[in-house]
């Protein structure tokens, strides 16, 4: 309800400023000079809402887009100045209907400043749409008319437009309205001016995001390295200083061509700053989400983790060349519109691609294995899960080396885990010499199950231990138990221990360990 009564108001306003100033009629050079006079009258008086209006007078299309309303307001400003020192403007003198003609020439001369010689002039050109508006020509003159001029007084019964850049050239001296070399020695002064601002506050900007964001993360628990806090504050800076240069450079009124450069080029190193500093930030952020993964039980966050890195940074960066194409005037919106167009073909070519991300999403919600399990893929590849990523996953041998397994092979092959065993089994035979009385066979099977159940990391619901064969050389004993362990270095600490127990007690009991042995039997005749 707020904002409706809010936007009701606004639009109140707005209808009720226009009001108070003609239509905007662009049908003839009268019209369209009555209509910019009557709105900077009212922009004289304060309604800077008129200055906006004023400058739909003037041919625009030519500008680059991202300094248009720019050109256009500094335009506006330059020629009324111009005009209220040149002569009080009779409208009734000023042609409606030029029949065939497409141009007026209100004001046409040649004039010379600083050695330098300029064709100026204030005229209306009639478009395609039969509107009639300031020219191009006016547009780009301007300000060598308004320089020219700016010493005149002010006609009589004229009230002088006087802003706060007025004021501060006033206080200027007069060397600052020369022209030594390109620009003005003014605007010179006032780029190394803005440089030397924007840099004093890139610094300090600088120190004080490091500053939060270094106390932020050790109350978090999280150590960031002084080249992460380099890589991470250092686009932050650059980012800033683009922004002031941005809002530096459009209040020292340079021409159209040259202002265009400064904005176009502003704008892209605003742009890759801010990819660059985004790019970091997710890493700083990721470092968080680590620290969390690292307190859960769930391993799954570990692989959630890297993929959330992975593809943030590639959503930044596409975005960063989006807006970088755009700053450097190439038309984005047609490039991504012939992608969808080309959408079809680019799918078949990159089948295996788009199959690689749809492996890792079913990685992501099926969670077949975590980062550090053992896994064996398709009865082949066997090792530890190192790393899992947005197009493949990494697995490590038990021979060190490192198997890179495109995801989309995970859909469509079977993976025997290891890792999620609850237990570990483990089986063998316990061979002893055929002379053994069955009695002590007994004694020591019974004896090896007391060992199991006392060991603290077997299962103790299920095991076997009985005399299971004749061998070639001895009587066998099958060992057939469950370890409860985390992992296989522990698993092997475990049954170290449970064997060492195993040799004691047949020690103890006199129980001998068949070897290899052969018996010959040999025949002499007589």
């Amino acid at each position: 309800m707020f904002k409706i009564i809010l936007l009701l108001l606004t639009f109140s306003l707005t209808t009720f400023a226009q009001s108070k100033y003609p239509a905007a009629d662009f049908s003839g050079p009268r019209s369209t000079f009555n209509y910019y006079l009557k709105t900077m009258v009212g922009y004289k008086k304060g309604d800077d809402s008129a200055l906006n209006m004023a400058t739909k007078a003037f041919h625009l299309e030519f500008i680059d887009p991202a300094l248009r309303q720019n050109i256009a307001e500094t335009a506006t400003i330059q020629l009324i100045n111009t005009l209220d020192r040149l002569e009080k403007v009779d409208i009734n003198k000023i042609p409606q209907d030029l029949g065939e003609l497409t141009k007026y020439d209100y004001k046409k001369n040649s004039i010379s400043l600083d050695g330098q010689d300029y064709e100026v002039e204030i005229s209306l050109f009639k478009n395609k749409n039969g509107l009639w508006k300031f020219s191009k020509e006016t547009i780009l003159s301007i300000q060598h008319f308004e320089r020219f001029t700016k010493d005149n007084k002010v006609v009589d019964g004229v009230d002088a437009l006087f802003t706060w850049k007025d004021k501060v050239k006033e206080k200027m001296p007069d060397w600052t309205s020369k022209r030594s070399f390109i620009l003005l020695n003014g605007q010179w002064f006032g780029l190394v001016l803005l440089v030397f601002i924007a840099f004093i506050i890139e610094k300090l900007i600088k120190i004080y995001v490091a500053s939060i964001t270094i106390n932020l993360l050790l109350k978090r628990g999280i150590k960031i390295s002084d080249d992460l806090k380099k890589r991470f504050t250092s686009p932050i800076g650059v980012f800033c200083f683009a922004g002031l240069w941005l809002i530096g450079v459009q209040l020292l009124e340079f021409s159209p061509e040259i202002l265009s450069w400064f904005l176009r080029g502003g704008y892209v190193v605003l742009t890759v700053g801010a990819v660059i500093a985004v790019h970091h930030i997710v890493d700083v952020f990721c470092l968080f989400l680590e620290d969390k993964a690292l307190e859960s039980e769930n391993k799954f966050d570990d692989i959630l983790v890297p993929l959330v890195r992975k593809t943030s940074k590639f959503i930044v960066i596409a975005v960063g060349i989006i807006f970088i194409g755009d700053s450097l005037t190439i038309n984005m919106k047609n490039i991504i519109a012939g992608m969808g167009i080309g959408g079809i073909a680019f799918a078949l070519a990159a089948k295996d691609t788009i199959s690689n991300i749809f492996g890792s999403l079913t990685v992501l919600l099926d969670r077949p294995f975590r980062i550090g399990d053992w896994v064996v893929i398709d009865g082949n590849i066997e090792g530890t899960v190192e790393e899992v990523g947005l197009r493949s996953c990494r697995i490590r041998t038990f021979y060190n080396s490192q198997i890179t397994l495109p995801n989309g092979k995970l859909t469509n092959v079977h993976i025997d885990n290891y890792g999620v065993r609850k237990y570990r089994r483990y089986t063998t035979k316990l061979g002893i010499e055929y002379g053994t009385p069955a009695e002590k066979i007994d004694e020591f099977c019974e004896g090896i199950k007391e060992i199991i159940l006392a060991h603290p990391h077997t299962r103790k619901d299920y095991f076997h231990v009985y005399f299971n064969g004749f061998g070639a050389y001895s009587l066998d004993i099958l060992l057939y138990c469950f370890w409860e362990v985390p992992d296989w270095s522990v698993e092997l600490q475990e049954r170290h221990k449970l064997l060492m127990d195993i040799l004691k007690l047949a020690k103890k009991q006199g129980v001998q360990f068949a070897f290899p042995t052969q018996t010959l039997h040999t025949y002499r005749e007589n």
